[in-house]
């Protein structure tokens, strides 16, 4: 373990956080990430669960430097990806591009130092400032769960018989334990950049824009968008499945996916899932976003309670394209209870 700790204490001093003190919660086993290589020098990181990452992240190296767009659950997770880093590149990181302020995107942005630009859109600025993010619901549910997460992780290891399961198990209930340090010494760290609806770096030849297209996910959701290799990374506004809606803009979302596919581009990367080309499911997604919308809408107006309404509505027609998440009639109540907030709020910011 010591080993581990000095070959990361030297290897991130390229990495713009020489100085900074190692996070609790970086230990395991194995690698933490695959860097899957979509484009020349665009990769998308995904985590191995060996370590607690949950969204992912992608990685775009450059002539003299590298971007990351979204940073992990985690100052742990943030800094074991950019010791992992150097097994594609030994260029400094020098801008770190947060889509948008949820927990699994935005939480790594502690560990880098002062010379490494943080951008974002303004929202994910005011949302990270004085800890908003750890207050809203999203966050909440998921720290709250991870005492309850170990524990049963515990149970279960000391019951299974099996040995690979086991181990299965153990790695496991180390990266939940890793994530709970981890998360104990949070700051969540704001944009140091921000921008309201367009910015464009130029990194050699390559343009890197970096768009808000609309309310959607979130009040702040921006893509980065690289036009001479065609690809658009999305975070939650558009994922291989479907985008949890605890701050989002329902109503709105299938406009704004709208406006992506105005862009020219043949691959997404995804804020959650794998990588993909098939641009149908922008459509799909948005059929199921203008349904939920109707559905729960409906409900309200008969006077159901959210509670009820997130087990009632009814989107089993969206089954073929979305197996992984519907099963059977009903939402994630999160889901129900922000659509009901929106409508009678009209939004917020």
């Amino acid at each position: 373990m010591a080993r581990f700790a000095l070959a990361l204490i030297t290897g991130l001093a390229l990495f713009g956080v020489a100085g900074l003190q190692q996070p609790a919660g970086t230990g395991h086993a194995g690698k933490a990430f695959r860097f899957n290589k979509v484009k020349e020098g665009v990769y998308h990181a995904v985590g191995t669960g060996a370590l607690t990452v949950v969204g992912n992240s992608s990685i775009i190296v450059n002539d003299n430097d590298v971007i990351v767009v979204d940073d992990h659950v985690s100052p742990a997770a943030a800094w074991v990806l950019l010791d992992e880093l150097k097994a594609i590149t030994n260029k400094p990181v020098r801008t770190v591009i947060n889509t948008h302020f949820h927990y699994d995107h935005a939480h790594g942005n502690q560990v880098f130092g002062p010379d490494v630009e943080i951008i974002g859109h303004e929202f994910t600025r005011e949302m990270l400032i004085g800890g908003k993010s750890l207050q809203m619901p999203l966050y909440k549910n998921y720290r709250d769960g991870l005492p309850a997460q170990i524990e049963n992780l515990k149970k279960r290891v000391a019951a299974e018989p099996d040995a690979a399961r086991k181990a299965a198990l153990q790695t496991q209930l180390q990266a939940a334990e890793s994530n709970k340090e981890s998360q104990e010494e949070l700051k969540p760290t704001p944009p140091n950049v921000t921008l309201q609806t367009r910015m464009t770096l130029h990194r050699g030849d390559r343009e890197i824009q970096i768009r808000f297209l609309g309310r959607a996910h979130t009040a702040g959701d921006v893509v980065v968008y690289l036009p001479k290799e065609k690809v658009v990374i999305t975070g939650d506004m558009l994922t291989s499945g479907l985008s949890n809606m605890s701050d989002a803009f329902v109503n709105e979302w299938p406009g704004t996916l709208d406006e992506l596919k105005k862009l020219d581009f043949d691959t997404v990367l995804p804020g959650h899932g794998d990588a993909f080309t098939d641009k149908a499911k922008i459509e799909y997604f948005q059929a199921y976003l203008r349904d939920v919308w109707t559905e729960v809408s409906r409900l309200k107006q008969q006077g159901v309670s959210a509670e009820d309404a997130a087990k009632r509505a009814d989107l089993t027609k969206h089954k073929d394209h979305f197996p992984n998440n519907i099963q059977g009639p009903g939402i994630p109540p999160i889901a129900a209870t922000r659509i009901y907030e929106v409508i009678d709020t009209a939004g917020r910011r």
